[in-house]
């Protein structure tokens, strides 16, 4: 299946960051005080808080995350999972689904310390150079709270690359939120017309509120899924109590800096996930960076266009065996690159 994706990152020279709340309250306060002029106090107080919610929405999914430059592709065994139904509070609305990997060569108890600058691996982690000068944004690296560094148990903190399948939620969210808000200055607009105005402002302003409320019920239910990239990846196994059997996964995605929380690197959203043929066992028992290359390879071969081309062919689109569906590349001229299946 296709993975979803909802976000986008935007380049670090381009990034409002701390300046969207700026523009949230001066928004909020504009659209207040025009509705208030109108004598329109509820469709104004709706204007108010779907402004507000509307620029929030845009932040989360324009402005929070910034590129760092490219697709990256990573293998690592699962310290910790976050699905969004372990979620409480105003963090439900985030419905991404988030599994935090510990890179190879690293173990239980790998601090910032010890990632070395120049390793590939580690390099995904650190903070880059770029990032480098905005040194306010590094928070999680510099204190251990929250990800990417991961605590299980009585464990010492872990350094992890967090990565994400996305949900819709918020998506759905500013959808209905702007319907909602269309609703609302419709209604601000007619409250100042004697009897059948107001009625109208009372019939839209309930309007644009039962269409907040059903946009607010869709998107804490669309949640994210690994499911979406890959249809049988199911459960994903976190590090158990006896220290062992998580899944290692290879991941593929965007490779940003997430602005929100303290601010680490990731992968949002994941594009490619799949089990490898290991499971963790409290130690590395292969060359990490090898085996990372390896598998990363091979899914760029998977998706090379003319590797994607050729499975469309009809000579490649046997499913028993050529010679049992009868599809075979024998009457076709020049059948050139080889059958791949």
């Amino acid at each position: 299946m296709a993975y979803r994706q909802y976000t986008q990152c935007v380049d670090l020279d381009k990034w409002l960051g701390k300046q969207y709340a700026q523009v949230i309250i001066a928004a909020a306060a504009v659209a207040f005080a025009a509705a208030w002029a109108g004598a329109a106090f509820v469709p104004g107080v709706l204007i108010t808080v779907l402004t507000a919610i509307i620029a929030y929405c845009r932040w989360w999914l324009y402005d929070r995350l910034i590129c760092l430059g490219r697709d990256v592709c990573c293998v690592g065994w699962v310290l910790k999972v976050e699905p969004p139904s372990e979620k409480t509070g105003l963090d439900k609305l985030d419905t991404d689904y988030s599994v935090n990997l510990v890179l190879p060569p690293h173990t239980v108890g790998t601090g910032l310390g010890d990632l070395k600058r120049g390793a590939p691996l580690d390099d995904l982690i650190l903070e880059t150079d770029a990032l480098a000068a905005y040194t306010d944004l590094f928070g999680a690296h510099l204190d251990f709270n929250g990800n990417p560094v991961q605590q299980w148990g009585n464990d010492p903190p872990t350094v992890c690359m967090h990565a994400e399948f996305e949900g819709g939620g918020v998506w759905d969210l500013l959808q209905a939120s702007k319907t909602a808000l269309a609703l609302a200055v419709i209604a601000a607009a007619v409250c100042g017309i004697p009897v059948f105005g107001w009625i109208a402002c009372v019939i839209l302003s309930v309007a644009a509120a039962i269409v907040t409320l059903a946009g607010l019920f869709a998107a804490l239910n669309d949640v994210g899924n690994p499911d979406d990239v890959e249809t049988h990846l199911g459960e994903i196994h976190q590090r158990d109590p006896t220290g062992n059997g998580a899944d290692v996964l290879v991941v593929q995605g965007t490779w940003v800096y997430d602005s929100a929380h303290e601010g680490w690197n990731e992968i949002h959203p994941i594009k490619h996930c799949q089990r490898t043929n290991l499971t963790w066992n409290g130690r590395w028992d292969v060359d990490g960076e090898a085996y990372t290359k390896g598998w990363c390879e091979m899914i760029a071969r998977a998706q090379d266009p003319l590797t994607v081309s050729s499975q469309q062919a009809p000579g490649n689109q046997w499913v028993v065996h050529p010679v049992v569906d009868g599809c075979d590349q024998t009457d076709v001229p020049e059948a050139t690159p080889p059958l791949l299946h």
